[in-house]
């Protein structure tokens, strides 16, 4: 089954404000299946459709790609310093700058894909060890000057993934694959 991305894209951000196992579970699974998800998308497209956008001004399939692995790379680290430290100050970036750096081509799409893939699993074998008491610790975020709990983290993030697949479907012309 497929989905449509433009359903997606309506949807916000999740706020959730307590600790429940099996949504944590179900948004563990989103997380997880993402890497191979984009795969599914992008195996057969063609160099050049990378630099397809979903919308004028907005970001191409390749920038989505590294701007995934960016992003989700700082959600790994942001999940790790709230287990080793009590509720640490997370360092904001820049996202549109990372997304500029050199690694971050239409050529190099493929290996941020590789990268994003090893991530994943890496991040999902650490949030899949946590206790109900480690989910529920924090990081603090300085630009949104809040505190964001490991089951938060993980909502906003399979949230994240799913709106970025959502735009690379658009840019593409296609239905997101299940």
């Amino acid at each position: 089954m497929n989905l449509d991305p433009r359903r997606v894209l309506e949807q916000e951000e999740p706020r959730r404000t307590e600790f429940q196992s099996r949504q944590v579970a179900l948004d563990l699974v989103v997380v997880a299946a993402l890497p191979e998800r984009i795969d599914r998308l992008l195996h057969a497209v063609p160099t050049l459709q990378m630099g397809n956008s979903y919308r004028p001004g907005g970001w191409s399939v390749a920038q989505i790609v590294h701007h995934l692995v960016d992003s989700h790379l700082h959600s790994y680290l942001r999940c790790k310093y709230a287990l080793c430290e009590t509720l640490p100050h997370i360092k904001p970036y820049d996202e549109n700058e990372w997304v500029a750096t050199g690694e971050c081509s239409i050529e190099e799409v493929r290996s941020a894909q590789v990268f994003l893939a090893a991530l994943h699993g890496r991040w999902v074998r650490l949030l899949g060890s946590l206790s109900p008491d480690q989910w529920k610790r924090s990081f603090h975020h300085p630009e949104r000057n809040e505190d964001f709990s490991l089951f938060q983290q993980v909502a906003i993030y399979a949230w994240h993934g799913e709106h970025h697949l959502a735009q690379m479907a658009l840019a593409l012309g296609t239905e997101m694959p299940a």
